[in-house]
Parts: C-alpha cells; structure tokens; sequence
C-alpha cells in the first residue's frame, strides 16, 4: 500500500508503493500518482508541465531508495546518502530489462540496484560514473567505432544513411581483419598508425583512408564524450589524445587534386563519350530489353542515365500514385501525373541529406508508362499484395529483402562488353550526364539542381517560372542523350515529333545457357512409374 500522502505535500514527497510490471506500463509522463483513495486505488492527477517524476518500491525484495523514473524513458534508478551526499545512479531502462533469461524484470533490476547499492556505500562514489571513467581510460578500437556508429545511426540532425552505414561497417572489418579492434586506444603509437596507413596505400589507397578517416573520426568523437562526462563529474578527462591524428599532422591523406589525378590516370572515371560510346550503348542496351527478361534492369540504368542520380536514390523509388499524400513526404517515388508539378521524380533523403524533385522529360515519361505497364503483369502473376508491387523496379526474386531491384553491375558488364566499350561503372552514367550537360552548355545553376550538389538547406519546392526553367532544360539534355540512339528516340518519342534516320536495329548476342542444377520439372502423379 501506499504511503499516506496529504494533498498539501504531494508536490513535495514521492510517491512509494509496491510496484509491478503492469503499474509500471501504466506510469505515464503526462500524469503521475499522488496518493491512493480508501480502496487501495491510485489516484493521478495531471502533470503538465511534462516534468519526469519517480515512483519508489514498497517492495520487501526490493533495496531500499529503489524505484523507477519515468520521463520520456522508462528507467530504474537506486539512491543511496554516502558521507552526507545523495547519489543516484540508473540502473538501466526498463525495456532492457523485459528481454530476461527467465527471470521477471523487476527481480533482475532490483538484484542490480542492489549490487549498486553496495558498491556506492563502499566506495562512496557512483558507480556508472566510476564505470565511465573506466571505459575510457579502457577504450578499444571496436568500441570506438560502435560507440560512433550508433551515434550517427540515431542522431536527429543527418542521421546516417544505410550507404553510410554499410561504409563504416568496411571500415571496422578492416580493423578487425589486422587484429586491432580489441587494441586500446591509449596503447597505439603514432609511428605503428603511420605503418600500417602505408601498408594499405600501395594496393587500395581510397579504401584505406577512408578506413583510417573513419577511425579519426570515431576516437575524436569518444574523447570529445569524455571531456564533457569529466567536466560534469569535475574530474579530468582519462583520454586526451587521439593517435590517429598523426595521420593529419603528418598530412599523409592525399589532397583532392591529388585523387583526381590519380583517378584520371588509372582510368578511373569513363564516362560515355557523346560523340561515339554513348549511342553504341543505349543502342545495345535496348535490343539487351527483351532478351533473357532484363527489361527491368535495361529500364533501372537507362533512367540513371537520363537523371543523371545515383543508384541509391532511383533505385527504392515506387509509384507516388499508390501512396498516400503523407508517404509519398518519406519516400522516393515517381508521379506521372501531378496537378502541381506534372511528371516528376522525387528522391528522399538524398546523398546531402535533402530531398530532391526532378521534372520527368517526355521520353522518360514513355519509358515510365511502359514500366508501369510490365509493373501490371508483374502484380497479376505475383498478387496484388505482394511486396514489390509499388516499386518502379521491382525485385526479380519474390525473396528480396527491399522488394526492388538494385545491383545491375552484371548487366552493366555485359552491356559494356556487346558494346565493346573498355571501362565502364554504375556512376558513369552519371558522369556521363554531367559530360552531355557541359556539352550543351546547361547554366552551371541548373546544373547544380540537376546534380543536387546545392546546400542541404535548399528548399525543392519552386515557383512556376523556375520549374518551367528547369524542365524546358531536362527535356533538352534527354533529347540530347537519346538522339545519339536513333531506335531508342524514336520508340520513345511523342508522336507529334518527326523521326530521325537510324541504322539497322542492333541484334542482342543470345542468352547464355542456364548454368548450375537443372530446373526441377513436376510429373504428374499418373505419369509416374
């Protein structure tokens, strides 16, 4: 039962009452017990000014100062007086305790507390505190790099793209890989940094520093969460300095000229050539449509050339048309048909971090309305329920994890060898949309747009005149792309524009033979011996 409480001091004494798992999930930050009425029944009144309260532990199992903290997270907390001074750690949140092995979560929490109330009358210091100050002077490589990640995964401002993810996650298997995730951080020299960074420059310098950059990054953020847990606990801070900023001092990066230039020599960027590559491909990756079903991946790369975006943005967007108005504010997608703005593409949550709305040219938007109708067949054979119906792209295995298509690197190979074009990468095509806007001398404004390489802060939303602006030159450079692919241009043209001469349509080589096990074939339970 409650302890009596008046109704003058409830501001004043928290509540105390025998909690239970059920109480608990009722605690609400919007309100908060202040008392019981003769039936034992807890009466709450409003609590609007959102102010976290705590509800102590009547329990006889429970330590004495135990209880639970309830704000916006639900935690457990022990208080204990040592010399005079009240000290209340947490114990943790309470949803971290609701996965047990077996035993209840209060019984877990309250054997925790416990210990923690030993260890503060002992010692007379918090011991998350002391658990801090450990931590850091204990600091590993791996930790680091979890400690960082997780910031960047839940951060509100630029939280990290999956991409992003993806990239840090190379970058601590690197580390793994030479056995040095579990070294501390107090513990590396300068000099064995500097070995080891020059080690990796010879075979994959770009992956290598951007290795070694992620780690600057994750030790500089730790120390700079250490000093602010020193100031507050008016200690020093246990890690001062970070290793790897000898990387830094001793300006072993390369600059960006100098990846340029390397990039330039080593054939790195290919972009396709207007004047020769650019008509060959699309002309062969058309015929490559209807062979062997790559419809869908000749469509995918054929619009990455004609939107000039990168295979993270185009790739997850879906019919904005089976959306609702507030989905369609969080997902990439597609609209053919717009009362505001026409046909448009929509990318979320782009590269930069902004969102990026692009106008569909009229070639585009032929190929766009031929993809929704392979999209229809797709629905009827697969079920109108099935996960990949709202994509533009759709996965080609019912097993898909996204539910759209996303890797056309072996299709973009073979493409390129038909094509008998020597290099050729994904985010060419993108290059080479920047390659047909210099040559036909797009404002180096609008180009910007077109590339997203504007502030994050930059609104997409336009007026009349400037979307009309950037339209008129969206249709330029995709007419400009595709007349360089007389069959391509004039499937995809309106009706309305006269044809241009094309030679005789390309012939796709064949499909391969199917390699691996033989499809399984079902006889007929009658025809079976």
């Amino acid at each position: 039962m409650a302890d009596s409480v008046s109704y003058g001091a409830r501001e004043r004494i928290a509540m105390k009452i025998e909690l239970t798992m059920p109480l608990i999930k009722r605690l609400k930050i919007d309100s908060k017990p202040v008392a019981t009425d003769p039936s034992g029944a807890l009466i709450f009144e409003p609590n609007p000014s959102g102010r976290d309260y705590i509800v102590y532990d009547a329990s006889q199992e429970a330590p004495p100062g135990f209880g639970v903290r309830i704000a916006k997270k639900k935690t457990f907390v022990i208080r204990r007086k040592v010399n005079g001074k009240s000290i209340m750690p947490t114990v943790g949140n309470v949803a971290d305790f609701m996965t047990s092995d077996g035993k209840g979560p209060l019984t877990l929490a309250r054997a925790k507390a416990a210990a923690m109330a030993l260890q503060m009358v002992g010692t007379g210091k918090n011991p998350n505190a002391e658990a801090r100050k450990t931590a850091a002077s204990e600091l590993t490589v791996g930790q680091a790099f979890s400690r960082h990640r997780e910031h960047l995964r839940t951060r509100t401002q630029r939280p990290a793209t999956a991409e992003t993810l993806r990239v840090v996650d190379r970058a601590i298997r690197k580390f793994v890989g030479w056995g040095w995730a579990n070294r501390r951080v107090k513990d590396l020299t300068p000099e064995e940094i500097e070995t080891k960074f020059k080690e990796g420059q010879d075979a994959h310098p770009t992956a290598n520093e951007q290795a070694f950059r992620w780690a600057l990054a994750a030790v500089r953020w730790c120390i700079g969460m250490e000093e602010l847990d020193a100031a507050s606990a008016n200690r020093d801070p246990l890690l001062r300095a970070n290793p790897f900023m000898i990387l830094i001092l001793g300006r072993m990066f390369r600059s960006r000229d100098q990846v340029e230039k390397t990039r330039v020599e080593q054939n790195k960027r290919n972009p396709l050539t207007p004047t020769k590559t650019l008509g060959e491909f699309l002309e062969v990756a058309w015929s490559r449509k209807d062979v062997n079903d790559n419809e869908t991946g000749v469509h995918y790369l054929m619009l990455m050339l004609l939107w000039g975006c990168r295979k993270s943005e185009h790739a997850p967007c879906q019919w904005g048309e089976l959306l609702t108005a507030d989905a369609r504010k969080l997902a990439s997608h597609v609209m053919l048909d717009d009362d505001v703005y026409g046909p448009h593409v929509f990318f979320h949550g782009t590269k930069n971090g902004s969102n990026h709305r692009l106008p569909i040219g009229p070639m585009a938007l032929q190929l766009l309305r031929r993809r929704q109708a392979s999209g229809a067949e797709e629905a009827v054979r697969r079920g109108f329920g099935s996960k990949s119906r709202t994509f533009v792209f759709p996965a080609r295995s019912r097993q898909s994890k996204t539910g759209h298509y996303n890797d056309a690197s072996a299709l973009l190979d073979s493409l390129r060898d038909e094509a008998g074009i020597d290099r050729l990468a994904r985010h060419d095509l993108r290059r080479s949309f920047g390659a047909l806007m210099a040559a036909i001398d797009v404002p180096p404004g609008i180009r910007s747009r077109f590339f997203n390489h504007a502030d994050a802060s930059v609104t997409d939303t336009y007026t009349k005149a400037e979307w009309a602006l950037l339209r008129e030159w969206m249709e330029r450079i995709e007419q400009s792309i595709l007349a360089k692919a007389p069959n391509v241009y004039n499937s995809l043209k309106p009706t309305a524009w006269p044809m241009l001469d094309a030679p005789v349509p390309h012939v796709s080589r064949p499909a391969k033979p199917r390699t691996g096990r033989p499809r399984k074939i079902s006889v007929p339970v009658d025809e079976r011996q």
